[in-house]
């Protein structure tokens, strides 16, 4: 007993004294931790089907989505997002399901990405869809669906949030001619976390 008191306070005389008499690295060292903590970031929530994008502990934007099926699952774990595809071309992954299908232009009919692919871990990605009824579903084969006005949205914000801007005339001419992809490449990658 005497021997466990006096190895905590050991601890708490160390871990006091560092915290007081801290080094200026240190200081820079915790406020980028604070920066990043504070930063924007996505949260995919894949039980609830739902897609946050938080600033800190804030929430900016709430999405209803749909997630992968069975068999087919949305990967979880850490990810960060690097890419946004507009008027997105989709060329079938190497999947037993996609055998059949074959690649499709931009806004080719039977093009399943809608008008933004938010890119993290090829092939899966965020993307748009017509088939709003499929939101709050598991019904992808592993990418997440949102509604078409909602990933223009969210595009469009973490662009901005990423120092990657645009003007709005940039995004008038994209939005307005669905058959030419323009991929953008972000300033700074935004953090993503897929959970259970």
């Amino acid at each position: 007993m005497i021997k466990t008191i006096s190895k905590l306070s050991i601890i708490t005389a160390v871990l006091f004294s560092t915290s007081c008499g801290e080094s200026p690295s240190k200081n820079g060292a915790k406020q980028e931790k604070q920066a990043e903590k504070d930063s924007t970031h996505v949260l995919i929530s894949i039980s609830q089907r739902q897609l946050y994008v938080l600033e800190g502990t804030d929430t900016l934007k709430k999405y209803p989505i749909a997630v992968g099926k069975d068999g087919h699952p949305t990967p979880e774990g850490d990810f960060q997002i690097h890419k946004i595809d507009w008027n997105p071309d989709w060329t079938p992954p190497e999947s037993e399901w996609a055998k059949s299908e074959n690649y499709k232009k931009p806004g080719e009919e039977g093009n399943p990405m809608g008008r933004a692919r938010i890119v993290y871990q090829m092939p899966y990605t965020i993307h748009g869809t017509k088939d709003i009824e499929s939101l709050g579903n598991a019904e992808s084969h592993g990418s997440v669906r949102m509604a078409n006005n909602d990933v223009i949205e969210l595009g469009k914000l973490l662009m901005q949030k990423s120092g990657t801007e645009k003007s709005e005339e940039w995004f008038k001419n994209v939005l307005n001619d669905s058959t030419k992809m323009e991929s953008v490449k972000l300033e700074k990658h935004i953090s993503l976390k897929n959970i259970k």
